[in-house]
């Protein structure tokens, strides 16, 4: 089974940090690139994550998924492979990034092709990952093959200090309004739209073509139930305090807010359960 998926932001500090080095390659769509570098990383639920790369990686990067948000792109060098595996030691996802990938924005999720000769401890991992033969997945080729020798660091959570500023009124204020205004034009799709409710500099890192795109992925991933909880503003820089109910999961978020012409303008916003 192969699955395409993304994942929100997560805030984390890692207290321990382990980067060797191993021995592969990733080859995406014809386009070999060297897996020289390998880290491992345990989350809270504690599936291990490893990661192959072609440069180093942080366990935070891991764990608050700057690998998909921030290094992987159809524009940038990162290429790798990301396995997970649960606490009996089997793979139950994994990932793949390449600038090779353009249809696929420079990465997807799949799932069923991986192989693993080695072990799984509770402090290293070992061994061989690799793919039988070549995959594709909407039209991109892709298989790989790397040993390696890896401690598993382990990361830390570490609670976000408060917003500097003056306090937002009670329901956030006017930086408020904007974001609930933001949340309603995801839903609506209009692509113009979205581009006014978000800063300049958010709205230039992503071209027309790579945004329509992303819009389902954006309405899936819109806040639910959400909530402000609290928030300060200092100058033209507010940031908001909330919270967003799923069911029975609970998802804190952290959005920041810039005002320009007069307005409130979505910058960034981060969401960790």
């Amino acid at each position: 089974m192969k699955t395409l998926s993304f994942v929100p932001l997560v805030l984390f500090v890692s207290v321990s940090m382990a980067a060797q080095t191993s021995s592969g390659t990733l080859t995406a769509n014809g386009k070999k690139t060297p897996l020289d570098h390998v880290v491992a990383t345990r989350d809270k639920e504690g599936k291990v994550h490893v990661l192959l790369s072609n440069t180093s990686v942080t366990p935070k990067q891991i764990l608050d998924h700057s690998v998909d948000f921030d290094l992987a792109g159809p524009d940038k060098d990162f290429s790798g492979v990301q396995v997970v595996f649960d606490k009996d030691g089997e793979i139950i996802s994994g990932s793949f990034y390449s600038p090779q990938f353009k249809e696929q924005n420079g990465q997807f999720s799949a799932t069923g092709m991986h192989r693993f000769d080695g072990k799984v401890t509770a402090s290293n991992v070992d061994g061989k990952l690799y793919m039988d033969k070549q995959d594709d997945f909407f039209g991109s080729t892709y298989i790989y093959s790397a040993k390696f020798s890896v401690p598993i660091s382990e990361v830390k959570e570490k609670k976000p200090a408060p917003p500097k500023g003056k306090p937002l009124p009670a329901g956030g204020g006017d930086p408020a309004k904007a974001y609930l205004a933001y949340l309603k034009t995801i839903q609506g799709g209009n692509a113009a739209q979205i581009r006014k409710a978000v800063s300049s500099e958010r709205s230039k890192s992503i071209s027309d073509k790579d945004l329509k795109e992303l819009i389902p992925m954006l309405q899936a991933m819109a806040p639910k139930n959400l909530k402000i909880t609290g928030g300060a503003v200092d100058g033209d820089k507010a940031t908001l305090l909330a919270t967003s109910k799923d069911g029975e999961e609970t998802m804190n978020g952290t959005i920041t807010m810039v005002k320009e012409s007069g307005a409130w303008k979505v910058e960034q916003e981060s969401w960790k359960n």
